[in-house]
């Protein structure tokens, strides 16, 4: 019984042993993969970073095009504006009653337009 029991204590020493190398082994694994994911969400942050940082001045570039277009329309359209006014106010100034029966014309035109949808 004392051999039986010996031999008892030693399986189990060499199982604790094989448990402990085990548990090292499956630890170093561990480190390595968790030390691969950081590698891999570091890399990952890097590209997108490369990427968002490409296109930032992209965006920029269009932005500035599409206001320089707008402030050049918005120039031209005052512009063609005020042309405008001055030449109706000439036209009014050279023939006033020709600028009152025109207006009386247009009211007339929205007067019933508004008149048959009511």
């Amino acid at each position: 019984m004392a051999g039986s029991s010996r031999y008892i204590r030693s399986e189990v020493g060499e199982i604790e042993r094989r448990l402990r190398s085990l548990e090292k082994t499956i630890e170093k694994l561990g480190s390595r993969t968790s030390s691969q994911a950081r590698d891999t969400a570091g890399g990952l942050a890097d590209a997108a970073a490369s990427v968002l940082s490409d296109w930032a001045p992209r965006f920029r570039e269009g932005a500035n095009a599409i206001s320089d277009r707008s402030a050049a329309l918005g120039t031209d359209a005052a512009r063609y504006g005020t042309a405008a006014l001055d030449r109706v106010s000439e036209e009014t100034k050279e023939r006033p009653l020709v600028a009152i029966a025109i207006a009386l014309g247009i009211g007339i035109l929205i007067g019933m337009a508004t008149r048959s949808r009511s």
